[in-house]
């Protein structure tokens, strides 16, 4: 073999490594964007995590991890488009749900977003989706709708948790309506009685959290 043929090889053999070694392994690359991520270098996150979409478009999971790197990047428009297709291939995750509802938030569409909570709330019915819509009908200031979504929340979930009574109580006070901010506690103490948070606030509204005070949820 020529000096000259030798040259050439080694050559060749050289960009090709380099070739390879230019292309990270897709594990790895998916954990350099949740570690940036999570380190709050949501730019280098961004990067990795496009990196990844544009060689596994299927990778649902990251893209959702994109989607939240683009809100905290302040980029809601991008992130919409990422948790519609995100929701396409797995329409029952109630995290897509809930990053789009905020996506949709931040780029101020307003009917969009209730249209799409609506959607949710009667297709599939879940306490989860009633109380999402109930939480953005009270953001966008549609109080009679927001009470009326986490009452329904509140019959579905009845008894098993306390989250949609205490959203209920959570929007009665910001009302100041103290009587039924209080039936709301005293559901949700029923649910919970050793909860203190729940007793602490029972307390400050003037009342003593006893064994006869909880109210059976309706």
């Amino acid at each position: 073999m020529s000096r000259f043929l030798l040259i050439v090889l080694l050559f060749v053999g050289a960009i090709a490594l380099g070739g390879c070694q230019a292309e990270r392994n897709l594990s790895l690359v998916r954990e350099m964007g949740d570690r940036n991520y999570s380190l709050g270098d949501y730019q280098a996150a961004l990067g990795d995590y496009q990196e990844y979409i544009t060689r596994k478009p299927d990778g649902v999971e990251v893209r959702y991890s994109l989607a939240m790197t683009e809100m905290k990047l302040g980029q809601p428009q991008l992130a919409r488009e990422q948790f519609y297709q995100c929701l396409a291939v797995h329409p029952d995750n109630q995290d897509y749900a809930q990053g789009l509802a905020e996506a949709l938030l931040a780029c101020g569409e307003r009917e969009e977003l209730i249209t799409f909570l609506t959607r949710e709330a009667r297709e599939r019915g879940r306490p989860g989706d009633y109380e999402r819509l109930g939480h953005y009908q009270f953001l966008l200031g549609n109080v009679d709708e927001a009470k009326l979504a986490l009452i329904t929340a509140a019959k579905l979930e009845n008894p098993k948790t306390i989250k949609p009574q205490m959203a209920l109580a959570n929007l009665y006070q910001s009302l100041g309506d103290k009587e039924s901010e209080l039936k709301r506690l005293r559901m949700a103490l029923y649910i919970e009685p050793k909860n203190q948070e729940i007793q602490k606030r029972i307390r400050e509204l003037g009342e003593v959290p006893g064994p006869s005070y909880v109210l059976r949820p309706e």
